[in-house]
C-alpha cells in the first residue's frame, strides 16, 4: 500500500500534463503531494531532511539560474542575427545535402543546445535544413534528431540533477551517459541515413560526423568533466566538417561579423575551461563559483548584449518565459528531492519486478515525453531507478546513466516541441495536422527504439 501511495505524486502530475495543464502546475502539485504524503505516510527525521536539503537547495538554484541565463543568451542571440550568420555560413560551404545534414544534426543542433537547452537547438537546425533543400517533414524530424546532446543541453543541468537525486559524482555520471550514449547516436545516425538515402559516400559521412561527435563528448568527459562536453564534442564537428568543406569549396567564409556572432560561445565555452583547470589547482568557494555554469552563461549573455539594441525588453521578456519553466523545474526537483530523501522512490522500486531493469530506461523516456526535458523526468524517476538497481544488484551507476540517456533523446519526442519543429519549417502557413502527425509518430518510433535497445544493453551486459 505504502508504494502505491508513493507513486501517486508521479501519477497526479502525469495525469495534469496529459490534461494540457502546465508543466510547473503538475509538478508544483506532484511537490504539494509528496510533502503531504511524508507527514502521513513517510514520516522523516527532520535533520536528515535539513541535512539533504543543506546539499540539494543550492542545486535548485543552480538550476534555475542555468535556465535563465540561457533563455537569455538565446534571444540575445536571435536579436543579434548571430544565428542567421551561422546558417548562411554553413549554407554557402556545403558541397552537398546529406553531408550538409550531417553538420547540423551533429554539429550545429547539439551545440546550440549545449550551450542554451529547451530546444533552441531545433529552431536553429530546421530554418538551415530547409534551406539545403529538405522537405518540410525532413527538415522536422532532421532537427528534431539533432537534439542527440540532451543529457549536455544547457550545460547538463538533467544530468546534475540526476547525479544529485543517486548520489553520484556528476562528472562520473556524465561519462557514464557519454559512453552509453552510443546507442542514441547510432540510432540517430541510421535514422538520418534512412531519412536521406544519400549514397554510399555520404552515408559514411553521416555516420563518421555521428561518431566524431560522440568520440568529442566521451573524450571531453574522460579529461574535462561533464559540463562543456556537449559544446566541445559538437564544436569538434563543425571545425573539422567545416574545415573539409572550406578545403572543397577553396574559400573560408569567414567574417568580422561572424567572428563577432560567435564571441559568446567562445567566452562561454574557453572561460568554462579555464575556470575549471583554476577550480581544480585552487580549490574553494570562490573558484567554484567562477567554474559554475551559471557564471559562464552569465559572462556570455553580457559579450552578446553589447551589440543589441532593446536589451531591458529582452530581458524582460526572457524573464516572463523563464518564470513558468523555472518553477516546474524547482518543483520537480523539489518533488523529486522529497521522494529519495523520504523513501518514497525506493518503495516505487519495489513495484518493478526484480532483476528486470531493461524496464527502466522507459521511466525516464515516458517522463521526458510528458515533461519536454531530460531533467522533469530525471528529477521523477532518477530515485526509482537508483531503487531498481539496488534491487536487482546492479550498479546504479549505469542504470541511471542508462535512464539519462534514454530520457534526453525521448524529449524530443514532447507534443509541443515536434509541433514547434514542423512550424518552423514553415513558418508561413499554421502547422499542418498531418504534417505534426507524421512527424510525431516516427520521433516516438526513435525514442521507442531508444529505450528498447538501452534497456536490453543493461539488462544483459551490465
Amino acid at each position: 500500500m505504502a508504494a502505491v501511495l508513493a507513486l501517486t505524486p508521479i501519477l497526479i502530475a502525469i495525469v495534469l500534463l496529459l490534461l494540457k495543464q502546465s508543466s510547473w502546475v503538475a509538478a508544483l502539485a506532484g511537490a504539494v503531494l509528496a510533502a503531504g504524503l511524508v507527514a502521513f505516510v513517510f514520516p522523516t527525521p527532520a535533520a536528515v531532511l535539513v541535512e539533504s536539503g543543506i546539499d540539494y537547495f543550492p542545486l535548485i538554484l543552480e538550476v534555475a539560474l542555468i535556465l535563465l541565463f540561457g533563455m537569455l543568451l538565446a534571444r540575445l542571440l536571435e536579436s543579434a542575427g548571430s544565428m542567421s550568420l551561422i546558417s548562411s555560413w554553413v549554407e554557402s560551404l556545403s558541397p552537398g545535402r546529406p553531408l550538409g545534414v550531417a553538420l547540423v544534426v551533429f554539429g550545429i543542433v547539439p551545440f546550440a543546445e549545449s550551450v542554451t537547452g529547451f530546444g533552441i537547438g531545433v529552431t536553429v537546425g530546421v530554418p538551415i535544413l530547409r534551406h539545403l533543400g529538405c522537405t518540410l517533414r525532413q527538415s522536422a524530424i532532421l532537427g528534431l534528431l539533432g537534439l542527440i546532446a540532451v543529457p549536455w543541453g544547457a550545460l547538463g543541468p538533467g544530468t546534475t540533477v540526476a547525479a544529485a537525486l543517486a548520489g553520484l559524482d556528476v562528472d562520473e555520471l556524465g561519462l557514464a551517459t557519454a559512453w552509453i550514449n552510443a546507442v542514441p547516436v547510432i540510432i540517430v545516425a541510421i535514422a538520418v541515413v534512412a531519412i536521406m538515402r544519400p549514397s554510399a559516400a555520404s552515408a559514411l559521412g553521416i555516420i563518421g560526423s555521428g561518431a566524431l561527435m560522440w568520440a568529442g563528448i566521451l573524450a571531453s568527459s574522460s579529461v574535462i568533466g561533464m559540463a562543456p562536453s556537449g559544446i566541445i564534442g559538437s564544436l569538434i564537428v563543425i571545425l573539422l566538417v567545416g574545415a573539409l568543406f572550406m578545403i572543397r569549396k577553396r574559400a573560408t567564409g569567414l567574417t568580422r561579423r561572424l567572428g563577432v556572432a560567435v564571441l559568446p560561445y567562445g567566452v562561454l565555452t574557453v572561460g568554462l575551461l579555464l575556470a575549471r583547470a583554476l577550480h581544480a589547482a585552487l580549490p574553494s568557494t570562490a573558484t567554484q563559483i567562477i567554474a559554475s555554469p551559471p557564471f559562464w552563461l552569465a559572462a556570455a549573455c553580457l559579450i552578446a548584449a553589447i551589440t543589441v539594441t532593446g536589451r531591458r525588453a529582452i530581458t524582460v521578456a526572457a524573464v516572463r518565459s523563464w518564470v513558468p519553466i523555472g518553477v516546474g523545474t524547482a518543483a520537480f526537483m523539489l518533488m523529486g528531492w522529497i521522494m529519495t530523501t523520504t523513501g518514497m522512490s525506493e518503495a516505487i522500486g519495489s513495484l518493478l519486478p526484480t532483476g528486470l531493469i531493461l524496464l527502466t530506461p522507459w521511466l525516464n523516456s515516458i517522463g521526458a515525453v510528458l515533461t519536454g526535458s531530460n531533467t522533469g523526468a530525471n528529477s521523477m524517476f532518477t530515485g526509482t531507478l537508483t531503487a531498481a538497481a539496488a534491487s536487482s544488484h546492479v550498479s546504479a551507476l549505469p542504470v541511471v546513466a542508462a535512464g539519462n540517456a534514454a530520457g534526453s533523446l525521448a524529449a524530443l519526442a514532447a507534443p509541443p516541441r515536434v509541433a514547434m519543429a514542423v512550424q518552423i519549417a514553415d513558418s508561413s502557413v499554421a502547422a499542418s495536422a498531418k504534417d505534426i502527425s507524421w512527424v510525431q509518430g516516427r520521433a516516438l518510433a526513435v525514442a521507442g527504439i531508444n529505450a528498447l535497445a538501452l534497456g536490453l544493453w543493461i539488462q544483459f551486459f551490465v
